[in-house]
């Protein structure tokens, strides 16, 4: 079978530089001919019609810029409780990730694709995208049963979601809109800010490390290290909130979509 599902990871960053420059010209002063006769001196108390220039406009006023004002920092509890909110405020999702898989500093995967979820039918759907952008593996899951998925969308084998689930090292990646329970299992700290260290309170030892986007608290990535493997997954371009069409989901699960 294909790689799948181990996926996620893909930093976008763009940088505008602008720049200008500006020229100077000199100019000469025309030669005064020494043959010209010296013009003769006008009495100060004879006023000439020459028009007299308007005085000068004063400068506009310029008001100074506004003093730019630090984001507030949260401590390490109000962002988990921030991270927590979405709990609640997560309705819908759709972002693309791209993830490595490194062992010992090698690098032994790396994948892409775009990911789907309906958090009230606990629908979600994974592809798997080539460098060209093409479709090579998909999976749709209802939290029940796993549906895993050729190019053409045709199902080729179907897996309990549990069993899979807990054969997965990463299965964090895959908790959306459950960030209270998956932080009650674990033992939480704040490394930096921005930054929460999750490791479990039992079972398996790893670490997961959640970084936390600056303007909402959503996720942004995920890296989880247990002994020599290290899985790194971003996610990017995320909608939030934005509903799906339910045709995501193949119609493998519409009698849930009904409900």
């Amino acid at each position: 079978m294909k790689r799948y599902i181990n996926s996620l990871f893909f930093l976008l960053t763009v940088c505008i530089v602008a720049g200008c420059s500006d020229g100077d010209g000199d100019t000469s002063a025309a030669p005064v001919a020494a043959s010209a006769p010296q013009a003769a001196a006008v009495p100060a108390e004879i006023e000439t019609h020459a028009e007299k220039a308007a005085p000068a406009a004063p400068p506009a006023e310029t008001k100074p810029a506004a003093p730019k004002i630090a984001p507030v920092a949260l401590s390490s509890e109000q962002q988990i409780n921030r991270f927590k909110q979405w709990d609640q405020k997560l309705q819908f999702l759709k972002t693309n990730f791209s993830q490595t898989t490194h062992y010992d500093g090698v690098q032994i995967n790396r994948s892409q694709g775009t990911l789907s979820y309906d958090k009230a039918h606990q629908l979600l759907r994974l592809d798997i995208l080539n460098e060209d952008g093409m479709k090579e593996q998909s999976a749709v899951t209802n939290k029940k049963k796993i549906i895993i998925l050729d190019e053409t969308s045709k199902p080729v084998t179907t897996l309990s979601w549990k069993e899979w689930q807990q054969g997965q090292p990463n299965q964090a990646l895959f908790d959306f809109g459950n960030y209270t329970a998956l932080l009650e299992r674990h033992n939480v700290r704040q490394e930096e800010p921005f930054v929460l260290v999750l490791t479990p309170k039992e079972g398996e030892e790893y670490t997961l490390y959640v970084t936390l986007s600056k303007q909402d608290y959503f996720p942004v990535r995920l890296k989880i290290v247990s002994d020599l493997m290290v899985t790194q997954a971003d996610l990017t371009d995320t909608q939030k909130n934005k509903p799906l069409d339910k045709a995501i989901f193949g119609g493998f699960f519409d009698d849930d979509l009904s409900k």
